[in-house]
């Protein structure tokens, strides 16, 4: 597929050849944008609300935009960064009714991850299960055979020969950990969205 540049446009005056150029650019990717969007925010009318935001940015500041380039990874970054925008800004509104067992549930969240086939916490899953390959060995062990094997404190403790506190120490650790990776890669946000809204 061509990248769509300005100079496609070059025998048309100017402001006709931007608007041309934005047609095509909306017309392209405007579907595409929105399903992408609502794998985040889970509502097709926002999704659409947040694509239309994305394209009149896009408009906005089309001088400082370099359309030689290809246009599809900042409209979908766009995407992305406005969508997870959206969704802190609904954790804002809620949180203070959650405030109290907010850590609770995403600790078992996390812990139970396998479990759900939400498209946005698939995509949680896969950089769960990523992470934790990094954990420190011991840790790593501790965990999975707290959330893969479904193995109490005590069982873990005897079966890898060490206290239970050391158990529950690691457990904290790994989840600690994990929460603050899914923060660096702004997963957390929708981790807790989707948290807010099970009934």
């Amino acid at each position: 597929m061509q990248t769509i540049g300005r100079n496609q446009y070059d025998k048309e005056e100017n402001g006709l050849g931007e608007l041309m150029l934005f047609q095509e650019l909306f017309e392209r990717y405007f579907r595409s944008l929105v399903t992408y969007a609502y794998r985040y925010v889970n509502d097709w009318h926002v999704s659409e609300d947040i694509v239309q935001d994305v394209f009149m940015a896009l408009w906005v500041n089309r001088n400082e935009i370099d359309f030689e380039e290809p246009v599809k990874p900042y409209l979908y970054r766009a995407t992305y960064n406005r969508s997870i925008n959206h969704l802190n800004s609904v954790l804002v509104q809620r949180r203070v009714d959650h405030t109290d067992n907010l850590d609770e549930l995403i600790d078992y969240e996390i812990l139970s991850y396998n479990q759900h086939d939400n498209l946005l916490l698939k995509e949680i899953e896969e950089e769960i299960s990523s992470f934790v390959k990094t954990l420190p060995e011991q840790r790593k062990k501790v965990f999975l055979l707290s959330r893969e094997e479904n193995m109490k404190n005590k069982e873990i403790a005897f079966l890898l020969n060490i206290s239970e506190k050391t158990v529950e120490k690691h457990i904290t650790k790994a989840l600690s950990d994990i929460r603050t990776h899914l923060t660096q890669t702004g997963l957390m946000s929708g981790l807790i969205y989707f948290l807010l809204n099970q009934n």
